[in-house]
């Protein structure tokens, strides 16, 4: 299977590597000095999950147009939406399967209005992964998995092919008739793990061994199950304190990926994940007061961030 990886940052690298190394035939779409790495050196992958190795996939910018991918799996960074559609373009055929694995809700229209719907199905992977340096990726976390399907349930021949291939990879790998369900799911875990390591200034361990602190978090999670809930998703019975219980249980390892780019003075995903929440709530008719001043204190950073990288 052709498998063009559109973003080979911690999610994307690490997906494509695996890949690869099973055989099937990758190209990474990548940047700057990581792309050069990639190019020069190979990728290299050091994996909690699936152990340290190498592979040499070949990695671009842009594809060429001379060929179409059966598969093109979209990790990057949802404010690097608009350029990545465009640099993939050309490799996406009339029988191109286009997964997102992204964060968030709201980014499947966004290629569905790019290649057609009937070209896109939706992912949820819980992983945590982060570019090491040029041409180094590293996955690390007990809970590493993936969850995907098409967004009208259907069990199709493209998506039991796509669950062949990950699963012959060694990819922990569900493929679902709702993934809507699925996506409400990791978004409640995502507002209240990034929500809080942002808005605190500090890892999740901390936040969830403060009272006070794990209170609003938990408010969070609360307020994006009602807005879920409106919104026709079916989540498990007491899924906020199963939710809770589990990042507590993980809280030493688990890492919010929005409060590394955070750190490193990136542009954050706020807009589709606690923001995502606060606009879902308004067409519900949902208040969603503790998502909605979290996504307005991170919206400050977000812009902060976005004109240092326009300044550059």
């Amino acid at each position: 299977m052709k498998v063009l990886v559109v973003g080979a940052g911690g999610v994307g690298g690490y997906y494509g590597g695996v890949l690869a190394r099973s055989g099937e035939d990758v190209t990474l779409l990548a940047r700057g000095v990581h792309l050069e790495a990639i190019r020069s050196g190979g990728l290299r992958v050091r994996s909690q999950a699936s152990g340290d190795f190498s592979v040499r996939p070949r990695a671009t910018d842009r594809p060429d147009g001379s060929w179409k991918a059966d598969l093109a799996l979209f990790c990057v960074k949802s404010y690097h939406n608009e350029q990545a559609i465009r640099a993939m373009a050309p490799a996406v055929g009339a029988d191109t399967a286009v997964l997102s694995l992204q964060n968030g809700i709201g980014s499947g229209g966004q290629l569905s209005a790019a290649f057609g719907g009937e070209r896109v199905l939706l992912g949820a992977t819980y992983i945590d992964g982060w570019i090491e340096s040029p041409g180094v990726v590293v996955e690390e976390g007990s809970a590493f998995r993936t969850v995907f399907g098409e967004a009208d349930g259907e069990k199709t021949a493209r998506a039991a092919r796509i669950l062949g291939a990950f699963t012959a990879a060694g990819l922990d790998t569900r493929l679902t008739s709702r993934i809507h369900d699925a996506l409400w799911a990791k978004l409640l875990l995502i507002c209240g793990l990034s929500g809080m390591s942002c808005i605190t200034q500090g890892p999740i361990e901390a936040v969830l061994e403060t009272p006070a602190a794990r209170g609003l978090m938990r408010g969070l999670m609360a307020e994006a199950e009602v807005v879920g809930r409106a919104k026709g998703a079916a989540f498990e019975d007491g899924v906020v304190d199963r939710t809770m219980e589990r990042l507590y249980e993980e809280r030493k390892t688990v890492t919010s990926s929005m409060y590394l780019d955070m750190r490193a003075g990136k542009p954050l995903e706020v807009g589709v994940l606690n923001g995502a929440v606060s606009k879902a709530g308004r067409e519900v008719g949902a208040a969603t007061p503790i998502n909605d001043f979290v996504t307005v204190c991170l919206s400050v950073v977000d812009a902060r961030a976005r004109a240092a990288a326009a300044a550059v």
